[in-house]
């Protein structure tokens, strides 16, 4: 079933070197300086001597098939004696001359005493079509001696231009159920699905008083310009705390259908009433607008808001590489918590979209070792996809989306920022060998540099080599990230590399010895070869072997690729002294050679001594040493292969094995022709060549020594 895509209007446009940078946005209300708003008064009746009651914040809004109208009457003693109010009432009436059935929500408030005040709630249901301005509110005292049983104190109409609804970006005091707290809408975004509209709001409340408060059942709605109401959901309201001048921020969102019209949207809120079978309105609010910034710079943030908090995300950088015969697309982001409370990090997906018309879905790499974003931190993620490599791109949208589990249990994508890209793409950066490849991500944190570069003799093709040492900068054992890449030259000729690849954990500060070759052709000039690699991107997919089933990977690619320049081919060393065999070193004490003439035999005896350094990891399978014994005639040649101690995956058990320590070996081997120069041979050559996979070696050590010689090195 093909997911459903939400297109958010939170949009970063992006025209990197030769575009213009832009994002559309709901503002962000100011953090510091904004204006409260009180309930807005519409006028004082005075009921006796000290005491009046001041009619404010009348609201009216939709509930079931009619509407509800909900105003705050405020009486203010500042008389001597309590007031008892049941001696007065509210009477609400239309202009037609209607009168409404008021009822009050505050039934257990009977009096208010001397040098107090009290707010008393009062509401009644009116018709759809009825507005504030059509009202009127008249104050009342009990007086049975008047054939209506009542007098009228005072009378006030709501004016026409009366307007209850808080700006965007102002704050308004909201009282229910004797709290009275600030609430302003600190941002909002407005996303777009195939079936819905996704409204996603911050909203802030604030204890402006001298008093600890519980927030009581607050009701949030989006009610649009048609009065069609829908909840948000908010986790974590009701019951929330808050000591004097504390303040929290609530995240809340809802789906609202395609069909509404997105104009005059506000936020309001009610309260519930007569044991949660009404609603009294308390507040609305004007969502804030949005508007457009434009820059040329490249790495600025832009904001979004889910369920879980507030982000702010930017795009680094977006690079273009090869990859077999595909190119890879590699958009580089930092996802950042600017708030006080961890966030976490959200379940991301994307598109890429070409030249307008073509759209790619992207892996996203993200650390899994990572799952939450402490405040003033940042962590990276990478949108990566392939292309052909003769595809031209002209224009590139690049399109960051939330998952989340809609209705009927549904995925859906939440697009949270999308960039606009035109013109060339970032070029990757350079890295020198002594600086290192720097590997930041939480739990994988190490440094690559390159410490050889090798080329390997083969027979009909060569092989180019770097080792990598990978050192783990972490305070645990880790294993090392994989890794991905490929040989490049100056013309952009392309070698994709081979990356070993290091199945044991480092301890903190340990190594491992990785291996990336190519197969070239023997003809290469390699002086301007540089190795790009960056983090391997595997998917992981389901086999089956012998009845039981495995799981495979594959590289899809590659993501913070960087280009390594490479040192100088390495030269063979002109000693047999601490041969450097990656995790392991070799040194030769003794040589000598035999030669038994009647047999035609030449023996080649000789003592070393195999270290192994512990701290430095390494796959050696494949990996072999030959020794050869070359004297000046070209065709008296002898070499013999030698695995190393590495256990199952080093041994293929027809070559002889180094051991580790001080050791002695020899190798005999017929040879007519040498026999029969015996009385002129002088020196030999006595080669030491490393082979990295079946068929390519290359010289690392090499030292003349006489014939018929028990020599000490």
């Amino acid at each position: 079933m093909r997911p459903k895509y939400k297109i958010v209007s939170l949009i970063a446009t992006l025209c990197l070197l030769l575009g213009i940078f832009q994002n559309t946005i709901y503002a962000e209300s100011p953090k510091d300086d904004y204006k409260v708003l009180q309930p807005t008064s519409l006028g004082t009746v005075k009921l006796k001597e000290n005491v009046t009651a001041i009619v404010k914040n009348v609201q009216i809004m939709p509930s079931d098939n009619h509407q509800t109208v909900g105003l705050t009457v405020t009486i203010n003693n500042q008389s001597n004696s309590d007031i008892n109010l049941i001696d007065y009432w509210i009477h609400i009436y239309t202009k037609s001359g209607t009168k409404l059935n008021v009822q009050n929500t505050n039934t257990k408030t009977l009096k208010v005493a001397a040098k107090t005040s009290e707010d008393l709630s009062y509401y009644a249901t009116v018709g759809k079509d009825l507005n504030a301005a059509d009202l009127i509110v008249k104050v009342i005292q009990w007086d049975f001696s008047s054939s209506s049983y009542t007098r009228v104190l005072g009378e006030i109409a709501v004016p026409a231009r009366y307007n209850p609804v808080t700006p965007s970006g102002e704050a308004r005091v909201v009282t229910a159920d004797d709290v009275s707290a600030t609430v302003r809408i600190k941002s909002a975004t407005i996303g777009k699905s195939e079936s819905y509209y996704r409204p996603d709001l911050k909203v802030t409340i604030k204890n402006d008083g001298k008093r600890t408060i519980v927030l009581p059942d607050y009701q949030l709605y989006i009610m649009t310009k048609d009065k069609l109401m829908y909840p948000l959901s908010v986790s974590n309201l009701k019951g929330t705390v808050l000591n004097p001048l504390a303040e929290q921020e609530f995240p809340m969102t809802v789906n609202i259908p395609l069909g509404v019209k997105t104009d005059g949207w506000k936020l309001v809120i009610m309260y519930p009433i007569n044991e949660g079978k009404g609603l009294f309105p308390l507040a609305q609010f004007e969502l804030p607008q949005s508007n457009v910034t434009e820059g040329e710079e490249i790495g600025k943030y832009y904001t979004f808001i889910n369920a879980k908090g507030e982000y702010s995300i930017k795009l680094d950088s977006i690079n273009r590489l090869p990859i077999d015969e595909d190119d890879l697309i590699i958009a580089n982001l930092t996802i950042a918590n600017r708030g006080k409370q961890t966030l976490p990090i959200p379940s991301l997906a994307g598109t890429y979209l070409l030249n307008e018309s073509i759209e790619k879905l992207a892996t996203i790499n993200q650390n899994n070792k990572v799952i939450a974003i402490k405040p003033g931190a940042t962590e990276s993620i990478q949108l990566v996809s392939r292309v052909p490599y003769t595809f031209d791109i002209e224009k590139l949208k690049i399109t960051i989306q939330q998952k989340e589990t809609g209705e009927n249990k549904t995925e859906e994508l939440i697009e949270l920022v999308a960039f606009n890209h035109k013109g060339a793409f970032t070029r990757i950066p350079s890295v020198r060998p002594d600086d290192g490849y720097k590997i930041n991500d939480i739990g994988s944190r190490s440094t690559v540099k390159v410490t050889r570069f090798n080329q390997f003799e083969g027979t009909s093709a060569n092989l180019i080599s770097a080792r990598l040492e990978v050192t783990n900068q972490e305070k645990r054992q880790s294993l090392i990230q994989q890794l991905a890449g490929y040989f490049e030259k100056e013309d952009g000729t392309v070698y994709p590399a081979n990356i070993e690849s290091v199945q044991d954990k480092l301890s903190p500060g340990g190594k491992a010895i990785v291996n990336a070759w190519a197969i070239v052709p023997k003809e290469i000039e390699t002086g301007d070869v540089r190795l790009v690699i960056g983090k391997a991107l595997l998917e992981t997919s389901a086999g089956s072997a012998n009845n039981e089933t495995t799981n495979k990977e594959k590289l899809v690619g590659y993501a913070q690729p960087s280009s390594l320049i490479l040192p100088q081919l390495f030269k063979a060393q002109d000693n047999l002294k601490n041969i450097d065999l990656q995790s392991y070193e070799l040194s030769f004490t003794n040589v000598s050679t035999q030669i038994a003439f009647q047999e035609s035999q030449v023996t080649f005896l000789f003592d070393y001594v195999l270290t192994q350094d512990l701290i430095k990891k390494s796959n050696m399978k494949d990996h072999k040493i030959i020794i050869e014994i070359q004297d000046a005639n070209p065709k008296s040649v002898f070499k013999k292969e030698f695995s190393l101690p590495v256990g199952e995956t080093g041994s293929d058990n027809q070559s002889a094995q180094l051991q580790l320590g001080e050791n002695h070996a020899e190798v005999t081997w017929n040879n007519v022709e040498l026999t029969q120069l015996i009385t002129a041979l002088k020196d030999y050559q006595l080669n030491v060549y490393y082979q990295i996979t079946p068929g390519y070696k290359t010289l690392i050590a090499s030292q003349k020594i006489p014939w018929l010689v028990n020599r000490s090195l």
